[in-house]
């Protein structure tokens, strides 16, 4: 009650039931992404193999339930990925009437670049990376030692190569925050850049099967995606400083008149 008049302000109560509400429409379609999902899900087993896999490569299983707890996580992943749109639309929806349109401006691009660069590094790992790893480890097989791969580790460990590149191509948004915020300058960083790359390939080492040609390849585009961060840093910061300076002096333009 605001001089006898009721305001319309949501209060916490309203504001939690719209977050019940979004959360309820992310779960719901999640569910209903996961029929298609385990619908598909022994194809896309079918894709992964028909790519990353040579010439007469089979999967076993050791455990009853494992075929049917492989497909359950392929059919999860699935879901996920499908649903991720809608549920960030929805978050995006209940969040934005909060925030002042300076505030939406700044935010939408680092979350547009955070989804283009682990979609990009979703698919370094995945036409590049994993075939990689199946040739590397299939190049150990012999006379006397055949491979007899699991489907169940099969299909970890191309979740976990996918996730772990996903994360590390957010190098850039990490650094432009840096950057903007000012924890970091780009000048030092220009003089350190030898210890950056360093950085990365052991990142890449970490993250990528211990051969040397999976690691160049989580690397080198890590690497270029570091410079093109600076580039697109120094530009900003050139184009904001000439602004500044045009508002400068029309203002000090502005002035003289008025003292005219």
């Amino acid at each position: 009650m605001e001089n006898g008049k009721e305001t319309n302000t949501p209060g916490f109560l309203d504001h939690l039931d719209a977050l019940r509400s979004v959360l309820l429409k992310i779960i719901l379609a999640y569910g209903l992404f996961c029929l298609p999902g385990w619908y598909y899900s022994q194809k896309m087993l079918d894709l992964l193999l028909g790519y990353a896999a040579p010439a007469g490569f089979s999967l076993h299983y050791f455990t009853m339930m494992e075929p049917f707890l492989t497909r359950l996580k392929i059919m999860m992943v699935a879901a996920f990925v499908a649903t991720l749109p809608f549920a960030l639309w929805w978050l995006w929806g209940f969040i934005s009437p909060g925030l002042t349109p300076e505030e939406r401006r700044a935010l939408r691009t680092p979350v547009l670049s955070m989804l283009l660069l682990a979609a990009g590094g979703a698919a370094v790992c995945l036409f590049f990376l994993v075939p990689a790893l199946v040739t590397f480890s299939l190049s150990f097989a012999g006379p006397d030692m055949k491979p007899v791969i699991g489907i169940g580790s099969f299909v970890s460990l191309i979740l976990v190569v996918t996730l772990a590149g996903m994360l590390l191509f957010q190098f850039p948004v990490v650094l432009l925050v840096l950057l903007t915020t000012g924890i970091v300058n780009v000048d030092t960083i220009r003089r350190k850049r030898s210890h950056v790359i360093v950085i990365i390939f052991i990142l890449a080492a970490v993250l990528s099967p211990p051969d040397v040609f999976s690691q160049l390849i989580l690397a080198i585009p890590t690497y270029l995606l570091f410079e093109a961060s600076l580039l697109v840093f120094t530009w900003r910061s050139r184009k904001n400083r000439s602004g500044y300076e045009i508002y400068e002096n029309s203002d000090k333009g502005s002035d003289k008149d008025s003292n005219q």
